[in-house]
C-alpha cells in the first residue's frame, strides 16, 4: 500500500479503480477523497459492466465503488435490480441498503416483488437501513410475503423500529 498522499490524477488517468477506492477513504484530505469519488462516478457505466462480470475480484471492486459513489449509483443499481441475474440482483439490493438513501426505495420495492426469495429478504434488510414512513410501508407489505423468512425478517425490523405487527 502506498505511503503518503494518493495521486488521484494519476490513478484516474490510468483507470486504477482499486487505488481510487482507497483514496475515497483518505481522511487527511476530504477534498482529495471527493476527487477520487468523482473519478469513480465518471466510471459508472464501466463499473456496471464490471459489476455484472463473472470475475469475482472485479465484481467486488465495482460493488465497493458503487458504495463509495453513493446517490449517483442508485439508477445504475436500480437497473441491475430490474434486469440482472439473481446473484447480481441480490448484490444490488444489498448495496442500495448500504447507500441508505430514500431514493433507493423504488428499487427496493421492486426487490420486494422479485421472484427470488433471497432478493426479497435482502430488500427487507436494506429497508431496515432507510428511515421514513415509505420504508415502513414497504416493510409492512413484506408481512404478506409467501416466504416465511422474509415475513419474519420484516417483523424483526418493524418491531425494532417500534412498529407493532400482527
Amino acid at each position: 500500500m502506498p505511503i503518503g498522499r494518493p495521486n488521484v490524477e494519476r490513478m484516474d488517468v490510468h483507470n486504477q479503480v482499486e487505488g481510487l477506492l482507497r483514496a475515497t477513504k483518505y481522511k487527511k484530505d476530504p477534498e482529495l477523497a471527493e476527487q477520487a469519488r468523482l473519478a469513480l462516478e465518471r466510471r459508472m457505466p464501466v463499473l456496471l459492466d464490471t459489476f455484472q462480470s463473472k470475475n469475482t475480484r472485479h465484481m467486488v471492486l465495482a460493488r465497493d465503488a458503487f458504495r463509495q459513489i453513493g446517490q449517483p449509483a442508485v439508477p445504475f443499481l436500480t437497473d441491475v435490480v430490474d434486469h440482472g441475474d439473481t446473484g447480481k440482483r441480490q448484490d444490488a439490493v444489498h448495496i442500495l441498503g448500504e447507500v441508505g438513501l430514500p431514493t433507493a426505495l423504488p428499487a427496493l420495492a421492486d426487490g420486494l416483488r422479485d421472484r427470488d426469495s433471497g432478493v426479497r429478504l435482502l430488500a427487507v434488510r436494506s429497508l431496515a437501513k432507510i428511515a421514513g414512513p415509505q420504508a415502513i410501508e414497504l416493510l409492512q407489505s413484506a408481512l404478506r410475503d409467501r416466504d416465511e423468512d422474509v415475513r419474519v425478517q420484516a417483523i424483526k425490523v418493524l418491531n425494532k423500529r417500534g412498529v407493532e405487527t400482527p
